[in-house]
């Protein structure tokens, strides 16, 4: 455990699991969000920030569209909520239609030339459709949004469009941003009302109190993490088994190979010591003979 600036505990990671806040949409004012702070800690390797001694990975912003800023890939919503602060909210831009106009073409080739782009249109949307149909079989529905693919009106977005924005904290140049992940547009002051509600519901409910974990949940919580680790670390020790087993094996194999090698050279050093045995007598014998042929006095 490390300790925050205001005196307040920061649990470690494995006690996450018991936190109101890092698995939901936290709704905030634009205050609060610039309020977060970095303590050290990370999620998906990325700084994990907090509020008090809350973490917070995900939250929703409510307010109106003062200012867009479109760049190269990405589209920069600045949305005010009236809390004396506004929030950049960054998306990923969506990629704009391609077209290649017909220069000099006369009238009558172009017209030829639209119907046959409609129908190869035409058929191409069909084999998207069917495509979209069997993948969204397989994997039984539509994919979820995220910060690469987000869900935004992007015809209805512009000054003055109240929305409601969910995203992830991110950090620019020390200045808080929010990932979009999706855009809802308020058409009504009802629904905008509620998500003030919301708002201060939640603050009152959770983020003005501190998060306090017992000693037995975060030793509880702490085992859980050990458990896992060494479920995976298990999981290697088998992998490693299997491949001292190979190691093994091969090793067994490549010893038989040499003693088979072994045995097939001594079996032909012997057949060629008989055969040559006529021609390259040994020595006792070219003693004798040297000894017959001294007596002979040759």
């Amino acid at each position: 455990m490390t300790s925050a600036p205001q005196n307040l505990t920061i649990y470690p990671d494995y006690c996450h699991v018991l936190s109101p806040t890092i698995g939901k949409w936290v709704p905030l004012r634009a205050t609060d969000i610039h309020a977060l702070e970095k303590v050290g800690m990370f999620c998906d390797e990325r700084p994990l920030f907090h509020y008090k001694n809350h973490p917070i990975k995900w939250v929703r912003v409510t307010g109106v569209v003062v200012a867009v800023d479109e760049y190269a890939g990405k589209n920069v919503y600045t949305v005010d909520d009236s809390s004396g602060l506004c929030v950049e909210c960054v998306c990923v831009a969506p990629t704009p239609p391609q077209k290649d106009p017909a220069v000099g073409v006369p009238s009558h080739l172009n017209q030829i030339a639209d119907i046959h782009n409609q129908a190869s249109t035409s058929s191409t949307n069909t084999k998207k459709s069917t495509g979209k149909v069997d993948d969204q079989g397989k994997q039984g529905g539509k994919s979820a949004p995220s910060v690469q693919e987000p869900i935004v009106p992007w015809e209805q977005m512009d000054v003055g469009t109240v929305v409601k924005v969910k995203g992830r904290i991110g950090d620019y140049w020390k200045q808080k941003q929010v990932e979009v992940v999706k855009v809802e547009v308020l058409r009504s002051t009802d629904a905008e009302v509620k998500c003030w509600n919301e708002i201060m519901d939640f603050k009152r409910d959770v983020l003005a109190k501190e998060w306090v974990v017992s000693k037995e949940e975060e030793e509880k919580c702490r085992r859980a993490r050990e458990r896992e680790l060494r479920g995976k670390g298990k999981w290697n020790r088998a992998g490693d088994r299997v491949k001292d087993k190979e190691e093994v094996r091969r090793k067994k194999r490549e010893m038989e190979r040499n003693e088979a090698d072994g045995k097939r050279r001594k079996e032909r050093d012997e057949v060629l010591r008989a055969k040559n045995k006529v021609n390259y007598p040994s020595l006792a014998v070219r003693r004798a003979v040297a000894g017959k042929y001294d007596a002979l006095g040759i």
